[in-house]
């Protein structure tokens, strides 16, 4: 029989005492899992214990019953608030009721009434977790929805985390993704589909190398992870098209690689922009955002010959004459009047991404870190030359400030400022390298390189193994709980620290602490 949690939260004592002790919780399926005087006290209780039904007087000192309730809203969204009060706080009740509380009482309250509204409530909560567990169980608009947070471009959007939460990691030297769009028949097509997409995969990479997630209701989205570079993905893609295209309508394309699992979103941008010109390149085809580039015509030489000069000068690392050319460039443009909408966004894109990725060279002090994906989407959707030209001439301004302005970091007190910081954080559960590197200054891709350069180990190695270890001594030395060593270490997941903690340790933590404790 399923035990449920009530938490009474009452000022009065005698009432408080009457509530836990009189009424026959257990014999009716619940628990009393801890009682409170005030407020104030019950939130650090309830937001711990995540009970089912919170009995609360709503007038007491300190901290009333509603202040409480809002400050628990997000923390324990699915917890039942059942409110006490007098004839004369009966002002309050409407305000319990504005809340969504699930009921309210009036003192002097009746025992078996009392213990009916817990039982009502949590039948609701019963259905509401049904519900939870229904969209759960809907991985697919999970992915979806995740691609569109990408495409989007949220700030201080974690892309591993979002990743892990999907159940997707992924190692590796190398990070690319590569778009299907395919045309949709039904749900079992759809199902098949996947299927054979994953089977493909399994030919060319093993399964922890490669993930397939839906990216639309008619687009799928295959996450890579090689150690050969672009030749490997390239291979891959053409089989990958050559097998599909023999019976199904398909257009793929690919982004370009990545050194670090973060920037897979940059990717997926690139492979969306590339497949939303597909009206250009032609569908059933497989290209990439670099095939988008217009090769030029032999009487856009001038035009070619300038793109060209500046490719080289960005790559020389002269903002100045990058700057230069540019505005020849413009000049160009307006007086022949022959670039096409499209192929001027195709320009920006390309030029804007050779830019991200000089200053991300750069990017090691308090300057903040230019957010390509927000770039890519800002490029879509606007519709002149001069807002394109603006967007390219920020970055190269961005740039030449990086490269002038800025002194020569010190590589080793960064990487020791850093490893200093996790130790004193590891139980922090939103630690990330972007955020470890936000608070030293420095960029996310400079730090995760200094990593393997000055330490041998990359960021999350070091953070798992520390973590670990420490889980490893909490379970020998204590006696705690899994979920209970798992906040200590950082994971508000307990199942996801129990998947990481067999893998490091080839245990269970309930294995591992029966063996050595």
């Amino acid at each position: 029989m399923r035990m449920y949690k009530v938490i009474v939260v009452e000022d009065d004592k005698i009432i408080r005492r009457g509530i836990c002790q009189a009424i026959p919780w257990e014999e009716n399926g619940f628990m009393i899992a801890g009682e409170a005087s005030d407020g104030e006290i019950a939130l650090e209780l309830i937001e711990r214990e995540q009970p089912q039904v919170v009995i609360s007087d709503i007038n007491m000192p300190f901290l009333n019953g509603l202040d409480m309730v809002k400050q628990l809203k997000d923390k324990t969204p699915d917890t039942r608030f059942i409110f006490l009060t007098g004839y004369e706080d009966f002002k309050y009740a409407q305000q319990a009721i504005q809340l969504k509380a699930y009921d309210y009482l009036l003192k002097p309250v009746d025992a078996s009434a009392l213990l009916q509204k817990a039982k009502d409530a949590v039948t609701e909560w019963e259905q509401g977790v049904d519900k939870q567990k229904k969209i759960d169980n809907s991985l697919p608009i999970l992915q979806q929805k995740f691609f569109r947070k990408v495409e989007n471009g949220q700030d201080q959007l974690d892309i591993e985390k979002e990743l892990a939460n999907l159940g997707v990691q992924l190692e590796g030297a190398f990070y690319s993704l590569i778009l299907i769009n395919y045309t949709y028949v039904s749900e079992a097509h759809s199902f098949t589909f996947k299927e054979k997409l994953m089977q493909m995969a399994s030919l060319f990479f093993y399964e922890e190398k490669c993930e397939v997630l839906s990216a639309a209701d008619n687009e799928y989205a295959i996450l890579l992870s090689f150690d050969e570079g672009d030749v490997q993905k390239k291979q891959f893609a053409q089989v990958l098209f050559d097998e599909l295209s023999s019976n199904e309508s398909v257009t793929m394309t690919m982004g370009r690689t990545y050194l670090n699992l973060f920037e897979i979103g940059h990717s997926y941008v690139e492979a969306r922009m590339a497949m939303d010109m597909r009206h250009i390149m032609g569908t059933g085809k497989l290209f990439s955002i670099e095939d988008t580039v217009p090769k030029g015509k032999k009487s856009d030489g001038i035009f070619q010959e300038l793109e060209s000069k500046l490719a080289s000068q960005i790559k020389q690392g002269v903002p100045g004459k990058v700057l230069e050319t540019l505005d020849l460039i413009i000049e160009w443009v307006v007086e022949n009047k022959n670039v096409s909408l499209a192929d001027l966004k195709v320009f920006t894109l390309k030029y804007m991404t050779m830019l991200f990725f000089e200053i991300e060279k750069w990017n090691k002090e308090e300057l903040k870190s230019f957010n390509s994906t927000e770039a890519f989407k800002e490029v879509m959707e606007i519709d002149t030359l001069a807002e394109m030209m603006d967007i390219i001439k920020r970055l190269i301004q961005q740039w030449s400030e990086l490269i002038y302005q800025k002194e020569e970091n010190d590589y080793k007190s960064h990487v020791d400022l850093a490893i200093q910081y996790i130790k004193e954080n590891y139980a922090d559960s939103n630690l990330t390298l972007q955020k470890v590197a936000k608070l030293i200054h420095v960029s996310t891709p400079y730090l995760s390189n200094l990593f393997k350069l000055e330490k041998g180990f990359n960021f999350g190695d070091y953070l798992l193994e520390l973590r670990m270890k420490k889980a490893m001594e909490l379970l020998r030395q204590e006696n705690l709980k899994n979920y209970e060593v798992a906040e200590k270490v950082g994971y508000s997941n307990p199942q996801y620290f129990s998947i990481c903690f067999k893998k490091y340790t080839s245990y269970t933590p309930a294995e591992y602490k029966k063996k050595f404790k």
